[in-house]
């Protein structure tokens, strides 16, 4: 049968709240590793940043007929950043200084309700998250114009659940034994049939979700940035981030059901002398795609001194987020059966694509902090991030919307070292109501381009997204950064 995988993630895979409300491309301290690593030559002493944060996320699946009906995908979990930057010194005529983060730019997962939905043909249960994990050195000319670059390693790691629409591909090997579609009798209403279907779980004999196991690869990528900073109250920052081609591969198994012979005999003695009639089969796993190169920028004043205001935004190219390249090979029946013939393993060997069709977009935000007496900050960030995915390639794991974002930050500094900040995001999710979807599961398997060739997308789509996070500051030098 054609193998299918799904990525359990918005196709808009930002976590754009990178070192909590802190991060910005104007900032100096621990979160310039991923935001600008220009930041690390500027100021003095050594800075540090250290958030935990716990997501919360929520999507709703309410499809259209045919198969149709509602879905709910929950995920919850605790993503960490920690960032670093120091200053060596003064070299030339200007001052040297490095840097060091560890983030998670791109995450996202899903677990679809008990018990599952309509949308399990797309998605069941999935995690990928891409690391980014770099040391970077920057160089300050004159206390005015500061460039950096940041080298870093990205561990991708990925796994997934998902059903498989079997029908159309054993349709086409019954009619290659010489039946018709008269002796047949399928029609539409059969193709997501619980009976016509394989459960694939990519993560594989290594465990899958329920144990842990995960499609992996390592990649590398780099950051660029020019600071432009003539006063303490006046910044301008520009970064480029390059992007990053992903080969994640590991184990997959795949578990094919059967139709009972009282249901249609003809289907079941084609499964069974073919081999895969309640028969699982493990294999290797390949699932490759390109996360973006991006720009993004900021423009930092204090209009009055305890004010700090910036406006900042970003250019995303998600365009190259076009496909899922799958790949299963190395199949491998559970056991030792005589029925899993050559013609079964070639059939599962496949390539595919599975489209993304992601589009060029974009985000901005305001952000404000304000010191207050005692030690106290306080902040309030707002963000617009415009969705990648069309109309035509949304579904439950390929889902993105227009958000509207809100965040807000109190801060406190026991020590002139220290300083612990606790915010609140939550994310105002636009519901989208697709009637164009570009996927499709005929009963032809001719009739559909391949990679549009699974099933519909149509129906109503919700989501949210909340965020706490608890930072810790640290600076140790006679200035502090921002």
């Amino acid at each position: 049968m054609l193998l299918l995988c799904a990525l359990a993630a918005a196709a808009s895979l930002d976590n754009l709240e990178i070192g909590g409300p802190w991060g910005s491309p104007t900032s100096t301290d621990g979160t310039a590793g991923w935001w600008n690593p220009a930041g690390f030559a500027v100021g003095k002493g050594t800075r540090i940043m250290l958030e935990g944060a716990y997501e919360d996320a929520k999507i709703t699946f309410d499809r259209d007929e045919p198969h149709g009906g509602a879905d709910t995908y929950r995920l919850s979990g605790f993503p960490p950043y920690f960032g670093l930057a120091s200053t060596l010194g003064k070299v030339g005529p200007g001052q040297l200084g490095v840097g060091a983060v560890f983030a998670l730019p791109f995450i996202r997962g899903g677990i679809e309700d008990s018990p599952p939905g309509t949308g399990h043909y797309h998605m069941k249960d999935g995690d990928t998250k891409g690391m980014w994990m770099g040391v970077g050195v920057a160089y300050d000319v004159q206390n005015v114009v500061s460039i950096g670059v940041t080298g870093a390693l990205v561990h991708s790691i990925w796994a997934a659940e998902v059903d498989q629409d079997t029908l159309p591909d054993l349709r086409a090997a019954m009619l290659a034994t010489g039946a018709t579609d008269e002796m047949l009798g399928f029609t539409e209403a059969d193709l997501e049939d619980p009976d016509y279907m394989a459960q694939l779980d990519f993560g594989g004999s290594e465990g899958g979700l329920s144990g842990n196991g995960e499609l992996s690869d390592d990649t590398f990528s780099f950051a660029a940035g020019v600071l432009v900073h003539p006063s303490d109250n006046f910044a301008v920052g520009v970064t480029y981030v390059h992007s990053a081609v992903v080969e994640n591969t590991g184990d997959v198994d795949i578990t094919f059901g059967c139709v009972s012979a009282e249901k249609n005999s003809l289907a079941r003695i084609v499964a069974e002398t073919r081999g895969v009639c309640d028969t699982t089969v493990h294999a290797d796993g390949y699932l490759g795609y390109t996360l973006p190169r991006r720009v993004h920028g900021g423009v930092m004043v204090r209009p009055i001194d305890p004010l700090r205001l910036e406006i900042m935004g970003g250019w995303v190219q998600w365009s190259e987020y076009s496909d899922f390249h799958i790949k299963v090979s190395n199949a491998d029946v559970e056991g030792t059966t005589e029925a899993f013939t050559e013609e079964a393993k070639a059939l599962i060997e496949q390539e595919r694509d599975w489209a993304r069709a992601n589009e060029d977009t974009f985000w901005a935000a305001l952000d404000a902090k304000v010191k207050l007496p005692r030690r106290f900050t306080v902040g309030a960030r707002y963000w617009f991030d415009h969705a990648a995915v069309p109309d035509e390639a949304l579904s439950a794991n390929n889902w993105d919307a227009d958000a509207h974002i809100i965040s807000g930050l109190v801060a406190y500094k026991p020590t002139k070292f220290l300083e612990v900040g606790v915010s609140y995001t939550h994310h105002f999710v636009a519901e989208r109501t697709i009637d164009n979807s570009a996927f499709s599961n005929p009963l032809d398997i001719t009739s559909a381009e391949d990679r549009w060739r699974y099933p519909h997308g149509n129906g109503t789509y919700n989501g949210s997204i909340d965020r706490v996070g608890l930072q810790l500051r640290g600076h140790f030098g006679k200035e502090k950064a921002e």
